[in-house]
């Protein structure tokens, strides 16, 4: 999986890339980079995306939809989509491409359809409060996780509650 941030020169991106028939053809999702906390919470995201598939236990039929459904927290598509999807007017947005040896799908997605250019160090940088808050955690739960070095407790909160969701 390769991640990263662009800034988009299209009104609407998810349009654009409907129009343009990449949606379900090349294996891509976009999504709000102001939603991730960390490389973790991506990482977290994207693993579990895969070993859903390799259990079957997979709710998408697509990896990248998989991915945004753990992304998000969320059990259902949709609420994944309303949580941490793109919205038309949004110039900022994050790409996650999934290889499969075809042609580079960021490539593809941001010089030719979406016409943008990356912007460093933007994938990360949500507030862990504000991510937690959004995932619904409560405060008490928060403040029961043991303080760690390096990550902070609500950080943790929303890597667990990604993690929960392979067994629900």
């Amino acid at each position: 999986m390769t991640v990263e941030a662009y800034t988009v020169k299209v009104d609407d991106p998810v349009r654009a890339l409907e129009e343009a028939g990449v949606i379900g053809r090349e294996p891509v999702q976009l999504f709000d980079p102001s939603k991730v906390v960390s490389e973790r919470h991506l990482t977290v995201a994207f693993l579990c995306a895969v070993d859903a598939f390799a259990t079957g236990t997979n709710r998408a039929k697509r990896i990248e939809v998989e991915f945004l459904r753990f992304l998000a927290g969320a059990k259902q598509i949709s609420d994944a989509i309303a949580a941490v999807g793109v919205r038309p007017g949004q110039r900022t947005v994050g790409v996650a491409a999934f290889s499969r040896g075809s042609s580079d799908p960021v490539q593809l997605l941001v010089r030719v359809v979406l016409g943008g250019e990356p912007v460093e160090g933007m994938l990360t940088t949500a507030d862990p409060v504000e991510v937690a808050r959004s995932f619904g955690i409560p405060e008490e739960f928060i403040g029961s996780i043991p303080e760690s070095e390096g990550v902070s407790r609500e950080e943790l909160a929303v890597l667990e509650r990604i993690a929960v969701l392979r067994i629900l």
